[in-house]
């Protein structure tokens, strides 16, 4: 009767047509232990350099084999062990991770002779968290030369070339279950080249945490998609899995501290083929919004697909604007069931063509956008392709499982999946979320230098008017207020012709010479208040303060004005126009009135005139009106716990007001919507102990001494009264403050607040 016969040479053929090289082998070794309920797998390495004496061992600790499961499994090629209803393991309910049972050709990929030793676990009972001891054990024997030295498969058998043998356990002794497979000898030496090859997929075989888990709530200047990405198709009770390369396969540490603070953009992204849901959120992080000086802003969607249009996946995506990772984590990975599909992500793979791209830029938009037509896409810029940046400033990962990924079908070598629709699909949207990143921080940096280039102008024009005695930007204040000030006049002599339309419009006009006033009241009143960094303006700041009591009075004459006006007008509709604006001229003219005699009292050389035993509770509540507006607007409490009594060693006025000043913008900018900040005051022995709190954000006390060195700014975006810190405020602080023999320093907040300060100067 004739029958099939199979020669010993087909171990060779499948070998190299399945198993590409030697570290896909060792990584189906280790997908072997994972399908066995095997919580870690270590894989050491022995004189790998040394054909004759380097040795591999993988050692497990699932479940294990029985004599009947070794010579059906893993002695069966293509065998049937795990088809299951469910396809999943019998204790942890793990997905498998194998599908055509040839998985121990990767033995004979790296070996001459397999040993296996395995313990079998005993009974063990669905959902359970661990396996039960061991209940029996084997030892077996691949001799895979004498496997090769015969003829066919059939005298296998009788020839001693695998052995497979029942050991008796020590009675009484507890042991666990799991497997150790020694490869050796090895085929072949392993050159200085293979192994450094090996080690750097072997940092990628598994995704570092910073892909998959919990963000610092502290880097994100927008909310993403998820808490926790779901990395395998796995049950609650699994304990995890832990995989450990050891001896001349140990993988070097990575020295990645901080690695998401480090990013400057990150997306995310999610499809769900059964919904049809496909979901995008891409953020800035504080150090993007740092690099844009605060003016970049993150952008999401999401939008209804058909439903399997594609598998289901997860990703996370960081990247870094300018600079790159490390050579091992860098590229875009993608991870079947929490193992690493290579060879997307390697330097030499450009799965989503971002290489060439990058290569081939032009001054042109970006067409992966164009499919999110109607997602109201910020509109790029037609040069934004300049900016692209090449794989290796991502760092990311795409998550998929098998129970939802039918398309995807992996090539017989493990290196890759077939191409098709299901790839492309996912290839398509993970490039729409780079293409996001390029175009959302394009466009921030963009404007930012296009502010910069306007400022640098109108300063450049400034400098070129502004005599030699004069410095620039105390000219260009003079200026806008008395452009001001013209628009004021203007509007007065309307106001007395009862010509409102052009009172209105000149109101009008004044209002940009106002806000350039503003800002730079903020920029010299709220952190650079200090003496020290005005003596530069000397006596030009008597001048500037003179034109805002100028204006306050102007502004004090249009009230009357409009009073004026009241008396002449009858009817009650024109009437009301000219109350509200009486209203807001006399709440300016207050408004600019105690601005003025703030900055009189912080910065006059008055204020540095005499030293003197200072009201603390009266010179904290001279700097409050300064910071009112912004307190009202977030609804910020304030609460001045200081006693009546308190006074402060002899010190400058000014001095106390700048301390004052820089502390009260910090609390004001982080204190939060519906915030609270309480200042208290406290004399011990011979020191005056000054605490202020602030709800909102807290501060890492570990790092915090930072904070006090200059440029360390503590406001990451721009806030719209005070303005973005320019590092100094707590630096000169504290100069003054060690200037009394004292100190400053974060301390831990009361319940109820999240950030507090505490600086200490001696009474005496």
């Amino acid at each position: 009767m004739a029958e099939f016969t199979v020669d010993t040479k087909l171990f060779q053929e499948l070998g190299s047509l399945l198993v590409a090289k030697e570290a896909t082998a060792l990584v189906e070794l280790v997908k072997n232990a994972y399908d066995a309920d095997a919580t870690s797998v270590r894989v050491h390495g022995v004189d790998l350099r040394n054909q004759s004496r380097g040795s591999i061992v993988v050692t497990d600790n699932g479940a294990g084999m029985s004599a009947q499961e070794f010579e059906n499994g893993f002695l069966r090629i293509a065998g049937r062990t795990k088809i299951t209803a469910d396809r999943r393991t019998p204790v942890f309910g793990r997905r498998f991770t194998g599908e055509k049972g040839v998985g121990r050709l990767a033995a004979h990929k790296l070996a001459r002779v397999v040993e296996i030793t395995s313990r079998k676990a005993g009974p063990t009972s669905k959902g359970s968290v661990e396996l039960a001891d061991a209940v029996g054990s084997i030892a077996a024997k691949i001799d895979w030369d004498a496997v090769e030295a015969l003829e066919t498969l059939d005298q296998v058998a009788k020839s001693g070339a695998v052995t497979v043998a029942a050991k008796k356990l020590l009675a009484g002794r507890r042991m666990r279950s799991g497997t150790v497979l020694t490869l050796a000898p090895i085929r072949g030496a392993w050159s200085d080249r293979m192994i450094a090859a090996f080690l750097n997929e072997a940092i990628t075989l598994a995704p570092t945490p910073v892909l998959f888990d919990r963000l610092p709530n502290d880097i994100l200047h927008e909310p993403l998609l998820f808490e926790r990405i779901r990395v395998r198709d796995q049950t609650s009770n699994d304990p995890g899995f832990r995989i450990e390369f050891s001896g001349d396969l140990q993988v070097p540490d990575l020295v990645t501290p901080d690695v998401a603070a480090s990013a400057s953009w990150i997306a995310e992204l999610a499809f769900d083929r059964d919904s049809g849901l496909l979901r995008m959120a891409v953020s800035p992080t504080v150090t993007g919004q740092r690099e844009a000086a605060g003016a970049a802003e993150g952008f999401s969607f999401q939008r209804q697909l058909p439903k399997g249009s594609g598998p289901s996946f997860q990703a996370r995506i960081l990247q870094k604007s300018g600079k790159t990772w490390e050579p091992a984590v860098q590229g875009v990975r993608v991870f079947m069931e929490g193992f690493r599909v290579a060879p997307y992500g390697d330097s030499t793979d450009d799965w989503l063509g971002i290489d060439r791209s990058y290569r081939s830029r032009a001054h042109r938009q970006l067409s992966s956008l164009d499919r999110l037509t109607g997602d109201a896409v910020p509109v790029g810029l037609e040069i934004e392709e300049l900016a692209m940046q090449g794989n290796r400033h991502y760092m990311g990962a795409v998550f998929l499982q098998r129970s939802s990924s039918p398309e995807l079908e992996m090539l017989v070598n493990r290196e890759g999946f077939l191409p098709g629709s299901g790839l492309d699909f996912i290839s398509d949207w993970v490039r729409v979320a780079t293409d996001l990143i390029v175009r959302l921080g394009y466009a921030s940096r963009f404007e930012v230098k296009e502010v910069k280039r306007e400022e640098r102008s109108r300063q450049r024009q400034v400098a070129r008017r502004a005599d030699v005695g004069e410095a620039p930007t105390a000219l260009r204040v003079r200026e806008s207020a008395e452009a001001a000030g013209r628009q004021l006049e203007t509007v007065r002599t309307a106001l007395r012709q009862g010509d409102y339309k052009a009172a209105a419009e000149a109101v009008t006009a004044a209002q940009p010479h106002f806000e350039d006033v503003r800002a730079l009241s903020d920029e010299f009143g709220s952190e650079a208040v200090l003496w020290r960094v005005l003596a530069s303006l000397g006596t030009e700041l008597a001048a500037f303060v003179h034109e805002i009591h100028a204006l306050a009075n102007d502004s004090s004459e249009i009230v009357a004005e409009l009073d004026g006006a009241l008396s002449l007008v009858r009817s009650r509709d024109a009437r009301a126009p000219i109350q509200r604006a009486r209203k807001a001229a006399f709440a300016l003219a207050d408004r600019i009135r105690r601005n003025a005699n703030y900055l009189v009292d912080a910065t006059s050389f008055s204020g540095r005139r005499r030293r003197s035993r200072l009201p603390l509770r009266d010179r904290f509540e001279a700097v409050l009106p300064f910071f009112e507006n912004r307190l009202r607007r977030k609804k910020i409490d304030v609460a001045n716990d200081i006693s009546g009594d308190v006074r402060t060693p002899p010190m400058f006025p000014s001095e106390l007001a700048g301390i004052f000043t820089n502390l009260m913008s910090n609390a004001a900018k982080f204190a939060g919507d519906g915030g609270r900040i309480a200042v208290s005051a406290e004399v011990g022995g011979d020191e005056l102990r000054v605490t202020i709190q602030n709800t909102g954000v807290a501060v890492n006390l570990k790092t915090a001494a930072r904070l006090f060195e200059a440029f360390q700014s503590t406001s990451e975006r721009p806030d719209a009264i005070l303005g973005q810190g320019m590092g100094m405020g707590l630096t000169i602080t504290r100069a003054f403050i060690q200037e009394y023999g004292g100190f400053i320093e974060f301390v831990k907040p009361d319940a109820g607040y999240a950030t507090a300060l505490r600086f200490t100067v001696p009474t005496r």
